[in-house]
């Protein structure tokens, strides 16, 4: 935070990452006092996470071809834009679900865009060195910031409308934009735009993945645990809840419980210095597992409390290890693309365990799919583990420092340096 620039980037995210998590319950809302349907609102919310999928690789690209800065720029003002204008929509009330579904497309392009070219712009900021450090505060700003709105998005929705929380959230966009805005044009690792087509430099990407083991495991890992842990979780969760639990207040606390786990996460992040991050980021994934073992019984709301706490922490490590470790193990000119190609493997099968959760509760049980969630968390994870490439990948500060204690070893130790 003693770093003028990085503490204007971070300013910016925080502010929008109130405003992210304001919106999704604004929307829902909205949605359900237009039509009451179900499938238009499920027609929304997927609209927000196609174009991530879909544009997720050119966004990359473009993150490792043109300057970082001002991608995001641009990324941030069609954010705006396309909220702000939801937001009059909503508030004149003339809003309709084809509308919002456009807009939201809109929306989610943009976030294409950002997010892997944010990535590349933090390492630019804090330097190789902070790079944990500051993965860590940003998701301790996300995650505070999701309480916060948590608590804010029922009170405003209730009182003023979804129309005003969507339009908070616009305005944070421009929070963003206005201090990327004030970084230097000039940034460490921020290229002018470089020569060949973006659909050449997504090939790059792809084959920078290729290259490195442990990382195809990583995205496998992510993705696989998505599709059958985590999206059946916020399918089914819910409908425990309501059914077993006493309805909405007990999802809200655990939900508020998971965000909370999250800053905690962001905490041991900060500090906590692994030597194979790999190792650490797998390991920390079995905390996800009692949630939905708990929720298979289902267990006092407090016991599941006490797990959603510890899936926010889980979430919050694994991703920051696994950000790091792209960071510090990945040439920089293809940190986006890189980048991108783990969001979409992650992202991209998230749909489809969300259609499918239901119909699979339906077919054998809401019971049996939860502790097959749980099972598939422990199994997937210790086959992950299994991977020699996994247990290969160091620290970048680690590494250094063996090779600084350990000067006799010459041109032989450089030899035995592990390919990436």
């Amino acid at each position: 935070m003693a770093i003028r620039d990085f503490r204007r980037y971070y300013i910016g995210q925080t502010a929008s990452a109130f405003g992210d998590s304001l919106t999704p319950f604004a929307m829902a809302f909205a949605v359900l006092h237009l039509t009451g349907s179900a499938v238009d609102l499920g027609v929304v919310v997927l609209s927000t996470r196609l174009p991530i999928i879909v544009l997720t690789l050119l966004g990359g690209a473009a993150g490792d071809r043109f300057q970082r800065r001002t991608v995001m720029l641009v990324a941030d003002l069609v954010r705006f834009v396309a909220h702000a204008v939801t937001a009059v929509l909503l508030l004149a009330g003339v809003a309709e679900i084809w509308m919002l579904v456009a807009l939201q497309l809109v929306a989610g392009a943009g976030s294409a865009f950002f997010n892997p070219a944010a990535v590349g712009l933090v390492g630019s900021l804090a330097g190789k060195e902070r790079l944990q450090a500051a993965n860590s505060l940003i998701s301790i700003s996300r995650s505070a910031a999701s309480i916060l709105a948590l608590g804010a998005a029922g009170a405003l929705v209730a009182l003023v409308g979804s129309g005003w929380a969507v339009l908070i959230d616009a305005l944070t966009f421009l929070v963003s934009a206005f201090f990327i805005f004030l970084l230097p044009r000039a940034l460490a690792g921020d290229r002018p735009p470089a020569g060949g087509g973006l659909l050449a430099s997504i090939g790059g990407g792809l084959s920078e993945v290729g290259r490195r083991p442990w990382l195809r495991v990583w995205i496998v890992h992510s993705a696989l645990t998505n599709v059958i842990v985590v999206s059946p979780i916020l399918v089914l969760g819910p409908y425990v809840a309501d059914l077993h639990l006493g309805g909405a207040p007990a999802w809200s606390a655990i939900g508020i419980a998971y965000a909370a786990g999250g800053v905690a996460g962001g905490v041991i992040a900060a500090r906590w210095r692994p030597g194979r991050p790999m190792v650490a980021g797998m390991m920390s994934f079995l905390l996800m597992a009692p949630l939905p073992a708990l929720l298979a019984v289902p267990a006092a709301v407090w016991a599941l409390v006490l797990a959603g706490v510890a899936a926010g922490l889980q979430l919050v490590v694994y991703n920051v290890l696994q950000t790091t470790a792209i960071q510090q193990h990945v040439p920089e000119g293809f940190v986006a693309r890189v980048t991108s190609v783990a969001v979409l493997g992650s992202l991209v099968g998230a749909p489809l365990g969300m259609g499918f959760a239901g119909p699979v509760a339906e077919a054998f049980g809401t019971r049996p799919v939860l502790v097959a969630c749980a099972v598939v968390a422990v199994v997937s994870t210790g086959a992950a583990l299994a991977v020699p490439s996994v247990w290969r990948i160091r620290r970048e500060e680690a590494r250094s420092a063996s090779r600084t204690a350990a000067p006799s070893a010459g041109s032989a130790g450089a030899s035995r340096t592990t390919p990436l």
